[in-house]
């Protein structure tokens, strides 16, 4: 890696900076639009990357309950990335999810390279699937 950086835990201080931060990841359909209501809530366990003073990642775990739990708004500057900042943020979301005694933990992705090479898979135990429909925004039902 030809450039340091440091990860640590998000605090409620970083709510407004954060804010700042996703907000091109969500114009762009990167990650999911959130309100600063629901960043507020990831914070308890999220984490942010640093390079100097600059945010250069950021990714958050949503414990659901004791089964499982969701890594979600995973951000990485583009001209940080390739870098091991984004396994590391998703590792320390594993680790979090381990913390919490949480069974699995999930990620729904458009970039499952990255998120193989941190060890996830398709398959559920027993070889299950996860099937999603959406019910915003979507007229036809099931």
């Amino acid at each position: 890696m030809e450039e340091n950086y440091v990860v640590r835990s998000a605090t409620a201080d970083d709510l407004e900076a954060v804010v700042k931060f996703l907000r091109p990841f969500m114009d762009q359909e990167l990650v999911l639009r959130r309100t600063s209501i629901e960043l507020e809530l990831l914070l308890r366990h999220a984490f942010m990357a640093f390079s100097g003073s600059q945010i250069v990642g950021f990714v958050a775990l949503e414990v659901y309950n004791k089964k499982l739990a969701e890594i979600q708004c995973l951000g990485v500057c583009p001209n940080h990335r390739r870098m091991g900042i984004g396994r590391e943020l998703v590792r320390r979301c594993v680790e979090r999810g381990r913390e919490q005694k949480v069974r699995e933990v999930m990620a729904i992705t458009a970039t499952d390279e990255m998120f193989q090479n941190c060890g996830f898979d398709y398959a559920l135990p027993g070889q299950k699937r996860a099937l999603f429909v959406q019910t915003e925004g979507n007229e036809t039902e099931a």
